[in-house]
């Protein structure tokens, strides 16, 4: 990484429930797409999915202007990793590790990294919108659908 290099966002938030309701809300299709606003989400290694912003497109099932990721690893009862880009630039990476606070409580980190294939300049505005997104939306996002999801 070079020192213009943006670094990786890094965000955390404590859940209120057990590694293992945290990992089926994490993974699981019916709870992802939730959480995620993601589609065609399937929870196997090697599936491309795609986080759709739009909500009406998300609702119609339309991938146009959506993020494409690839689940790379599903390393129960911890790990999360896929690939995350917009067709035409290098892919960057996101891992969501679950460590177990409690036996009722669970510390979740997000990783975004990667960044150092891009120009700092070209993509700083971006990385500052997705630095508040994971922190403000999706993780806040997990923790309500873990802690209320039945």
């Amino acid at each position: 990484m070079t020192a213009s290099a943006l670094a990786p966002i890094v965000g955390e938030i404590t859940l209120d429930v057990s590694q293992e309701r945290a990992w089926k809300v994490l993974t699981e299709p019916d709870y992802v797409g939730r959480w995620l606003g993601c589609l065609n989400y399937s929870g196997k290694v090697g599936n491309v999915f795609h986080m759709q912003q739009d909500a009406n497109k998300r609702a119609t099932g339309d991938i146009s202007g959506a993020t494409h990721c690839e689940i790379l690893a599903l390393r129960k009862p911890d790990t999360f990793r896929f690939s995350w880009f917009i067709p035409g630039t290098p892919a960057t990476e996101v891992e969501i590790r679950l460590a177990s606070v409690t036996p009722k409580q669970t510390k979740v980190t997000l990783t975004h990294s990667g960044w150092d294939k891009f120009n700092a300049a070209d993509v700083r505005i971006f990385w500052e919108a997705l630095q508040s997104g994971w922190k403000s939306w999706v993780l806040p996002g997990f923790k309500q659908v873990a802690e209320s999801a039945g």
